[in-house]
């Protein structure tokens, strides 16, 4: 798949610069993430304004291999939540839809990040940087929404849309979990000897319209379960099968912003190399 093109050429490219032998001494740092989970999709759909308040805690952790100055890798692991409610929309039918979900989400990501100027933890005189960054990640995640009784439930099973059904053959049942290309910019700053304090914000581009379990069309209410028509359909307007439900063209994104602090660990090798030089 188209994807897995974009996925492959993104590995062999990190892999290859991984490999290069730059003249600067090379560091590997270790950093704690914390903030916050973006969201764009069809719940809640025009909504991109209130993205920040519906944003969700998130930690994270994050290995990061400088090449020199200019050039480092990062390895990262994420975990948040993502939510949207179309009762906070601004559009009329958005509104009326009342559709909601949940999902915690999962990134196991491989990062390039490029500075805009030459930055060191270890040398005072590149000590701030703006940087920018992108590559590869894969998602996990498991879409909810709450029914009258107050408890959640997993959208997945109750085929929402028909995926996976008989009566609608060509909607298979999507996958919890999916690659995604990442996005973002940010900016890093020497706070003490060895330790950088970094803010970021980016973008996920999936190429998965389920996130939120809402992608096209309304089904036959007539093959549902009584649970999954309250949750599909919560509005008391009986749109029929075929109205519009979601944008299957315009796929859902997800995104994270907030800050790192990032220690710069101590390499015995290269220590010894650059005693040496």
């Amino acid at each position: 798949m188209k994807y897995y093109k974009i996925y492959n050429n993104t590995i062999t490219i990190c892999l290859f610069i991984f490999s290069i032998q730059i003249g600067y001494g090379q560091t590997n740092e270790l950093g704690l993430f914390v903030g916050g989970t973006l969201f764009h999709g069809d719940v809640g759909y025009q909504n991109s304004e209130n993205a920040i308040l519906e944003s969700q805690p998130t930690v994270g952790i994050e290995f990061k291999r400088n090449f020199n100055y200019y050039f480092g890798l990062n390895l990262s692991i994420k975990s948040g939540k993502i939510q949207s409610n179309d009762l906070e929309s601004n559009d009329f039918y958005i509104n009326t839809r009342n559709l909601k979900f949940k999902s915690r989400i999962t990134e196991f990501a491989l990062l390039l990040e490029f500075n805009f100027r030459p930055y060191s933890s270890r040398d005072s005189d590149y000590n701030f940087s703006p940087f920018i960054f992108s590559g590869v990640s894969k998602y996990y995640y498991n879409p909810q929404n709450q029914s009258n009784n107050g408890l959640w439930y997993n959208l997945r099973p109750l085929s929402t849309e028909g995926q996976g059904s008989d009566f609608y053959p060509a909607r298979d049942l999507y996958q919890l979990s999916g690659i995604s290309i990442p996005f973002g910019v940010g900016y890093k700053a020497n706070i003490f000897n060895y330790i950088t304090l970094s803010l970021t914000v980016g973008w996920r581009i999936t190429f998965n319209d389920y996130l939120d379990d809402v992608s096209t069309t309304y089904i036959d209410e007539s093959i549902m379960t009584d649970l999954a028509l309250e949750l599909a359909e919560p509005s008391s307007h009986n749109f029929s099968d075929g109205f519009q439900r979601g944008d299957p063209n315009n796929k859902d994104k997800y995104g994270f912003l907030g800050v790192s602090i990032i220690y710069s660990i101590k390499d015995p090798i290269q220590e010894c190399i650059d005693f040496i030089q």
